[in-house]
């Protein structure tokens, strides 16, 4: 009987151990959930923040290969009108070039007064930039073409002839770059120039009428001269001109 009361006390304490280990478990998962909804909150955070950041960079890295994939193109189109300007700037010294050529070619085909301006710029052109080059051409083309429109007095030197390298200084009257007449102060001297083939050529005295197939003075020239100089004294004068190798008047 003893030993069945002990029996009974020893499974007594037993349950009361079980139940005591039960209630800490239970503790425990308590401390344990409690302590993971707070971890698990704090995680939740985090992972939203990196969400973030991830969203971010992917913007970043987005908008990174847009301009990378932007400068790329720039590039290329930049690279494409280097190439056209380059070709455009060899094709324009290609032609610039031919037309200074042809500029000093017909040179000396010009009255002298053009010539003198022209001999200013002509012999530095080749040295220039395209740019300088062309606006100087330019720049020489309108002297010609101003030249041509009007009625020019000049005074300057004309040798008399090939052979000998004496020039007088004499009064010049140019109608546009094809003709032009002259006059000395004392009326001794006097002629014709117009261009030819190759250069400005000068007829003088008893040649003139030779070209002209009309006669000219030196007073016929005077008058023009004088008229130039004072233009209130203006009056009808003519002047023989040679066209096609033909005589005509002015």
């Amino acid at each position: 009987m003893l030993y069945f009361l002990v029996s009974n006390t020893s499974l007594a304490n037993e349950d009361i151990r079980l139940v005591e280990n039960w209630l800490s478990l239970e503790k425990q998962k308590s401390v344990l959930n409690s302590a993971w909804s707070e971890r698990k909150e704090k995680i939740q955070q985090q992972i939203a923040l990196l969400k973030k950041e991830q969203q971010a960079l992917e913007q970043l890295i987005a908008k990174s290969d847009s301009n990378k994939t932007e400068v790329s193109e720039q590039r290329k189109l930049l690279v494409s009108q280097q190439r056209e300007f380059e070709a455009f700037d060899s094709k324009l010294t290609t032609e610039l070039d031919k037309l200074v050529s042809y500029l000093n070619g017909i040179n000396a085909k010009l009255p002298q007064p053009l010539q003198q301006q022209w001999q200013e710029v002509l012999p530095t052109l080749s040295q220039k930039a395209n740019s300088q080059k062309l606006e100087n051409v330019l720049k020489l083309l309108k002297q010609a073409w101003d030249f041509d429109q009007r009625i020019v007095f000049h005074t300057g030197l004309v040798k008399l002839s090939t052979e000998d390298a004496k020039s007088i200084l004499v009064e010049q009257v140019y109608l546009g770059i094809s003709h032009g007449w002259y006059v000395s102060a004392d009326n001794l001297h006097f002629g014709y120039g117009r261009s030819d083939a190759n250069n400005w050529q000068w007829w003088h005295g008893s040649q003139v009428e030779q070209v002209l197939n009309f006669p000219l003075t030196s007073d016929q020239v005077s008058a023009v001269t004088h008229i130039l100089k004072h233009p209130t004294s203006a009056k009808y004068v003519q002047l023989p001109l040679a066209v096609n190798k033909t005589g005509e008047r002015l």
